[in-house]
């Protein structure tokens, strides 16, 4: 199985080609992974062309496509979920959808003990944060988005006892907030951001979805519509 994986939808763009299966050890054939802020839009074609170019395939020779759906910025999320509804449909092959945090708490070595939690800077001094067990990612509560104080609380509350590891660009904030309330937690060596190559390998264990993946929102957009005059 060859699955083209695609995140745009936090600080950084990325595409990449993994070939596996199910249950059986994979790898990746190629590669691009960039922090950015903005130009994910412009950027991820080309990235798409260069990792089909040095794996040295056709975009007919995919079997599947992944892309992180959120939560990340409404703009980023939106960039990789439409390139990758375009591409399944032209294709006709699946679309997989995955989320950023567990795209960042897949980027770590599983099997230990811990609560490994995902947080990602979401500002207005809030945080998007899910917990999974560590030994085998397994969701401990669902995606939410809390203040700082809050999400330190569900986590406590979602951990059950567990020693707890955060990973992704909120993970200072968070533990910070952890040491406020008497907790102490280890932030592990980790890329912060989703990279595709993770979404990709995520993607090849997941079944085929019924329905196309949807952005998921976790709070209204900043923009607004001028109010009537």
């Amino acid at each position: 199985m060859i699955i083209l994986g695609l995140d745009t939808a936090q600080g950084a763009c990325s595409a990449a080609l993994w070939q596996g299966e199910a249950g059986r050890e994979g790898h990746v054939l190629a590669r691009r992974f960039e922090l950015m802020r903005t130009g994910h839009a412009e950027r991820l074609l080309p990235q798409v062309m260069e990792v089909m170019a040095e794996g040295g395939l056709e975009m007919a020779d995919l079997d599947r496509l992944a892309s992180t759906i959120g939560p990340g910025s409404f703009t980023g999320t939106r960039v990789a979920l439409a390139a990758a509804r375009g591409m399944a449909l032209a294709l006709d092959i699946p679309l997989i959808g995955i989320t950023t945090l567990e795209a960042v708490a897949a980027g770590l070595p599983l099997g230990n003990g811990r609560a490994r939690i995902a947080a990602f800077d979401a500002r207005r001094g809030e945080l998007y944060v899910q917990a999974f067990d560590g030994a085998g990612l397994r969701a401990l509560s669902d995606p939410g988005v809390f203040k700082v104080d809050a999400a330190a609380t569900a986590v406590i509350a979602a951990a059950e006892g567990r020693p707890i590891e955060i990973v992704g660009t909120g993970a200072e904030l968070l533990n910070d907030a952890l040491v406020g309330q008497g907790v102490r937690a280890e932030v592990p060596e980790a890329k912060p951001h989703p990279d595709a190559a993770v979404v990709a390998r995520i993607a090849a264990s997941l079944a085929i979805p019924a329905l196309p993946p949807a952005p998921l929102y976790l709070r209204a957009p900043d923009a607004k519509l001028p109010e009537p005059k």
